[in-house]
């Protein structure tokens, strides 16, 4: 039973009136992560980019960090450009093309409730002003910018290892036989590299690999691949549900508030 009962419709209120309030009045809001606890605290991460570190992996940060706090729901605030697909994230500094601007806001939580709300964005010489949102709910909701953090964790840079009775490759089939012998040659005609070689065949015997990715289409899926430079496999395309967390990297985020 979790100390605390999250009100999904009265949390959703309070972030829309903060998140549309902060626009209005600043002009511009920095994409944020929002993580909700059963003690009914609340903690938020800002995101940052930059030439070197680009906003896929300040995404990738934010879900890191959440997946971490294993929230009981979680938010994500964006001032964004575009629409469908099509959206760029903005920061305080940007300027967007007049009329492609929108606040979009979304929450999950752990027993599947979810809500996206859209509001586009009208700029006079008066202010900013926003017109008729657009609301989604648990079953057509699909803005997931951060994915499902509870039913598939992984982040990319994980090291996952398949569960018991799970296998990457069949040791009895053609392929894991071909591929234990081409590493065979391999270390026969490369001594230097003998001990990368031996690294991989551990590693694909062991059931560990590093995640690449997840497919943008399905959240339950994650992307694969070992974690040396030899690599006969190329990226595999798994179940999440196969795997187990083996070691995961701290989030690079800026906090900017707790309660």
């Amino acid at each position: 039973m979790a100390e605390h009962d999250f009100n999904f419709d009265a949390e959703f209120s309070l972030l829309d009136i903060g998140a549309t309030s902060s626009l209005l009045q600043t002009g511009s809001l920095r994409p944020s992560a929002l993580a909700y606890h059963e003690d009914g605290s609340m903690e938020a991460v800002a995101l940052q980019w930059n030439i070197n570190a680009g906003v896929n992996h300040a995404i990738e940060e934010a879900r890191r960090y959440l997946r971490d706090q294993n929230p009981i729901a979680y938010a994500f605030v964006a001032h964004v450009s575009g629409s469908g697909d099509l959206i760029t994230f903005l920061m305080p500094e940007d300027s967007p093309t007049p009329g492609s601007e929108s606040l979009m806001l979304t929450m999950f939580a752990q027993d599947g409730q979810a809500r996206t709300v859209s509001y586009p964005i009208r700029r006079t010489q008066n202010g900013i002003s926003f017109s008729q949102p657009t609301f989604t709910e648990t079953d057509t909701t699909e803005w997931l910018p951060l994915g499902d953090i509870w039913n598939n964790p992984f982040c990319v840079d994980d090291l996952v290892k398949f569960k018991r009775n799970e296998r990457p490759v069949d040791p009895s089939g053609t392929l894991w036989q071909a591929i234990v012998e081409l590493t065979r040659l391999r270390i026969h005609d490369d001594q230097p590299q003998a001990e990368e070689y031996m690294s991989f065949l551990d590693d694909l015997r062991n059931g560990i690999f590093m995640v690449s990715g997840r497919p943008a289409s399905n959240p339950s899926r994650v992307y694969l691949r070992p974690r040396t430079h030899f690599n006969p496999l190329g990226t595999l395309d798994v179940e999440a549900s196969r795997l187990i967390l083996s070691q995961r990297a701290p989030a690079d985020l800026e906090q900017v508030s707790s309660s």
